[in-house]
């Protein structure tokens, strides 16, 4: 939908650290210098470089993609623990991503109160404070938690210097209605505004939507991940991200849309991960006519199939031939050839 009016909406791309808790992906680190030179061209806001303490080759990576230069500002991800925290400062990011989960279930197995929680999680915002970096706080898990104790916890957080809040639908859990009156619900409970992240999985195949959903209740940032990498089935991607904002939204973002098809082929080789045919914007099959009277009236008029994405990423259409081709179809493959119809 058009919006009628401009609006900036922040992008954090997540590919980096999301994307390699994929199953079987690993970058090295003159790949991830790679992936977060493209993102930063494309024009991303924050890039989560990753969560330090992991492993000594994930700091190395964090520490040199904060080395690096790059326009967009640096993310690293925490727990609510003074030593990851610190990591993160050594590293040189800018922002520090600290999680925390306040569902019931949690805080019964961590064997916390919900006091407990919020002394942890304030500790470590105000420990990163102080250190000058900026706080993304998540209560991971956001939208299977009581939304009262999320906002309690939030405004906590907010008190203590948390510069914004992330909801995260760890386990792809809403459908995009509940995801609306979630986000509506969390802002009006809010006791200080500070702009929203959103964090969503695919499980039920509604990361995009529930992103989109969200947006449209408020969020100023979305998480992304090129291809849509990430645990299980992954997080709302990129491309479909981007193309749906910029498509059908009135924006000021100023993303390089042509860059979307080289960076999907990029992460699509260096992960191992081939992009269905059939995808959205970047599948080989995206932007192919094939039944004859669509083949007909394409050719006749571009546009009677075509949203206007596929100029958008820099694409061209293509048509193909088979049992359902009509004569459009074939009278343009052979003019494609050189050869003339009758």
């Amino acid at each position: 939908m058009k919006t009628g009016e401009s609006r900036y909406i922040g992008i954090l791309d997540t590919t980096l650290r999301e994307g390699e808790q994929t199953p079987g992906v690993i970058f090295s680190i003159e790949q991830k210098v790679e992936i977060a030179h493209l993102l930063d061209d494309f024009g991303v806001d924050i890039i989560e470089v990753g969560h330090p303490v992991v492993s000594p080759a994930i700091r190395k990576a964090v520490q040199r993609l904060c080395d690096e230069g790059l326009r967009a500002e640096k993310l690293a991800h925490s727990r609510a623990i003074r030593s990851d925290i610190l990591e993160a400062k050594r590293c040189g990011a800018d922002w520090v991503g600290i999680y925390y989960c306040v569902t019931d279930q949690r805080l019964q197995d961590n064997n916390k109160s919900e006091l407990d929680a919020i002394g942890l999680i304030t500790d470590s915002i105000k420990y990163a404070k102080d250190f000058g970096l900026k706080v993304r706080y998540t209560p991971e898990d956001t939208t299977r938690s009581p939304i009262d104790r999320v906002l309690r916890v939030a405004n906590a957080a907010i008190e203590a210097g948390a510069d914004r809040i992330s909801v995260a639908d760890t386990a792809g859990w809403m459908l995009p209605h509940e995801m609306y009156d979630f986000i509506l619900h969390l802002k009006e409970g809010l006791e200080k505004a500070v702009p929203l992240h959103v964090h969503c999985h695919n499980d039920l195949g509604m990361a995009v939507a529930n992103t989109l959903a969200a947006i449209n209740a408020g969020v100023y940032m979305a998480d992304v991940t090129i291809n849509g990498l990430g645990e299980r089935a992954g997080i709302a991607s990129l491309h479909e991200v981007c193309s749906a904002l910029k498509l059908r939204y009135e924006l000021a973002n100023q993303w390089k849309m042509d860059y979307i098809p080289h960076m999907s082929e990029i992460i699509a080789r260096y992960s191992g991960k081939p992009i269905s045919d059939q995808e959205p914007i970047v599948g080989k099959d995206a932007f192919t006519h094939c039944a004859g009277t669509h083949v007909r009236d394409e050719l006749m008029r571009t546009g009677h199939y075509d949203s206007g994405i596929c100029a958008m990423v820099g694409r061209k259409r293509d048509i193909a031939i088979s049992r359902m081709s009509g004569k459009a179809a074939i009278g343009y493959k052979l003019e494609s050839l050189g050869l003339e119809t009758s």
